[in-house]
């Protein structure tokens, strides 16, 4: 119910003219300021449904102590790094270049060493991308018999680019060293100096180009939390959805965004446990990340519904103890099924739920024996059928 977006833990505190803002912001991304007339009767038909639903009417006012979580709206919260840090993120990521180019991936851009902080040295050795706004590490596809892979990366705690993913690579390339693997790097959430990320459709027309530029009629699309937004929107855009054989969802942020799970676990709770004050540090308020929620994350234009993995061969990977991501919740939405028959793989007209339960955001690319089975989904959804 949209009273779990409001800070009031009285819902009977929730007047009416507060719920047109939150319903101004949600549905029409905009301020009370910003009401056009054009909007009253559609924004009357949802009270009228929400009153349906709650069994009385909501009481007419205005309550101007009672907030409203409005992600794309409110301030951005973000606490500056001292240059330090940045020296830490750039010794990091030096590592992670070596690591990636010892496991045969090459890095393509077409930006300066000097286009984000702290400078990228070694991109002065990078190929030229097929797009000025695309930076990724590719690894040569050679198997006739399988698809490449499409990562996207995403954020967490200490989510310095693809640093936590190189072990990952290292399995998929021992598994079949012939299989090509594409690995964005989305240096916006990357705990950079950067500029924005792209919008939706600039994305979408980035990838376009950078697969026609390598050849890649068909892959296998792997997704990591933020990346799984992405991921989202490549699925609902038909040219792009039609070049993908597979899909790979680990730590999925789309499902279930109606519901404010997401918003308030990344944006708005107070830390509490240690693992709280780590994501809340290093993640939520890193200034490039915090911009790209607060300015380039839009609920709407990200959410995934049941209904569009119908048809597709999708694997879904959740963490039971996941502070972002209201884990149990969305297994229920996507299998049907209660606490009580949760089983770790759960499978049916092309979908499949692995199920960690005692895993929080990330942590199953901890260990090989965790990453196991992913590793086993992406090769078995890259043989390809004809």
């Amino acid at each position: 119910m949209a009273s779990g977006w409001f800070f009031s833990s009285v819902p009977d505190d929730i007047k009416r003219e507060n719920m047109i803002e939150w319903l101004l912001w949600a549905l029409f991304g905009t301020h009370r300021e910003g009401l056009q007339d054009e909007w009253a009767e559609e924004i009357q038909g949802y009270l009228q449904k929400m009153e349906s639903l709650l069994g009385r009417k909501i009481e007419e006012g205005w309550d101007q102590t009672v907030r409203c979580m409005k992600v794309s709206l409110d301030p951005v919260d973000a606490i500056h790094r001292p240059l330090v840090w940045y020296f830490i993120v750039a010794t990091v990521d030096t590592i992670t270049a070596v690591q990636m180019r010892r496991a045969g991936f090459r890095h393509y851009t077409s930006g300066h060493c000097t286009s984000c902080f702290p400078p990228r040295a070694f991109t002065a050795f990078s190929n030229k991308a097929p797009h000025p706004d695309l930076v990724y590490w590719l690894r040569p596809h050679r198997s006739t018999t399988k698809d490449p892979i499409l990562f996207l990366h995403g954020i967490g705690r200490l989510q310095i680019g693809l640093w936590p993913y190189v072990p990952f690579f290292t399995d998929l390339v021992t598994a079949d060293p012939d299989v090509g693997i594409i690995a964005i790097e989305n240096l916006s959430i990357s705990m950079r100096i950067s500029p924005p990320p792209l919008s939706r459709e600039a994305m979408l027309e980035a990838l376009t180009e950078l697969l026609d530029a390598h050849g890649c009629e068909r892959v296998v699309v792997a997704a990591h939390s933020y990346g799984t937004v992405v991921a989202a929107h490549v699925m609902r855009d038909p040219a792009l959805c039609a070049r993908v054989s597979a899909w790979l969802l680990i730590d999925p942020i789309p499902f279930l965004l109606h519901l404010p799970a997401v918003a308030y676990n990344f944006v708005y709770r107070a830390p509490r446990r240690a693992n709280e004050w780590q994501l809340w540090y290093f993640a939520s308020r890193d200034p490039d990340v915090a911009r790209a929620l607060a300015r380039h994350f839009f609920w709407a234009e990200n959410v995934l519904w049941k209904e569009d993995l119908v048809g597709r061969d999708v694997a879904v990977v959740l963490s039971g103890k996941d502070q972002i991501v209201d884990a149990a919740e969305v297994r229920r939405y996507l299998t049907g099924e209660e606490d009580a028959e949760i089983e770790f793989a759960w499978r049916k007209d092309g979908l499949e739920v692995l199920y960690y339960p005692e895993l929080d955001h990330s942590k199953v690319f901890d260990t090989k024996e965790l990453r196991r089975p992913l590793v086993e989904i992406v090769q078995r959804f890259g043989q390809r059928s004809d």
